[in-house]
């Protein structure tokens, strides 16, 4: 049995289970003693691993992605979606069109290379946008990192935390499965109220909120105002149930960190009240 099913975000290919699990919880721990939460050292933790399925096998780096690879539709979408975000766009000047990527897609990684988003690396902001969209457009994909939740949620935990893509799994699997024991969801720098991505899950977006996810009575959203993939720091309002934002407030190199999400104050009493 466990307290607490926690889920990764991207980037993960090149981890492991036991990583993410002793991480994780030494970081919930640490954040949980700061506001005295007596049962801290029983907490016992769950995890949902699934990101050796982005794993190609292969030695050293995962991807030696370029411009060129960003797919039309979706994945310029999301790559646009988060630029977007930094800043105001009409500050930046448009590069001109080349004939390997549309104009919008090279001002995206212009800007978000910039800012150092993600290390301001190709391979990195690339990456990320592949990954969001590979779990949202690959059925078969999908279908084995919800076998892999369903198994983490038999543990019977009270409490769910979801960081980065994450959260978009964990509201997936929430929402398309019966009532589990788990009654409150946190979810941590979630790209959950990017539009592209809120419309992969729920088409009829333009016409009524996103269904609410099935048996969760409270629903927490921590974001910080320097982190890009939550783009959309308020999800209240984008889903059929009232969700409680809280902003925090990270450094821009650690912007969108899963531990520093883990130990913020939002996040420590959040766990305390879930789980008292």
């Amino acid at each position: 049995m466990a307290d607490v099913v926690v889920v990764h975000g991207i980037f993960a290919e090149r981890s492991s289970r036991d990583e993410i699990h002793d991480t994780w919880l030494a970081a919930l721990r640490e954040g949980l003693r700061n506001v005295r939460f007596r049962e801290v050292d029983g907490l016992t933790v769950e995890c949902v691993f699934y990101g050796y399925l982005y794993n190609d096998g292969k030695a050293g780096p995962a991807w030696q992605y370029e411009i060129g690879d960003i797919a039309p539709g979706l994945e310029e979408e999301l790559l646009i979606s988060f630029a977007e975000s930094v800043d105001d766009p009409a500050q930046d000047e448009v590069p001109g069109k080349a004939a390997y990527a549309p104009r919008s897609v090279q001002w995206a990684i212009d800007k978000l290379q910039k800012r150092k988003f993600l290390g301001g690396t190709n391979a990195a902001i690339l990456g990320l946008v592949k990954q969001v969209a590979r779990y949202l457009r690959d059925p078969d994909f999908k279908k084995k990192v919800h076998a892999e939740f369903s198994a983490a949620m038999e543990t019977g935990p009270r409490l769910v935390i979801a960081h980065s893509l994450g959260s978009v799994v964990a509201y997936d699997w929430l929402r398309s499965n019966p009532r589990t024991s788990a009654t409150t969801l946190i979810t941590l720098g979630s790209p959950l109220g990017l539009r592209p991505v809120l419309r992969e899950l729920h088409p009829y977006l333009d016409s009524c909120q996103a269904p609410w996810p099935v048996g969760i009575d409270t629903w927490v959203n921590v974001a910080a105002k320097e982190d890009v993939v939550a783009t959309v720091k308020e999800l209240d309002g984008l889903f059929a149930g009232k969700i409680h934002d809280l902003l925090a407030a990270n450094s821009r190199r650690t912007a969108h960190d899963a531990v520093v999400y883990l130990k913020n104050v939002h996040t420590s009493k959040s766990v305390k009240v879930a789980l008292g």
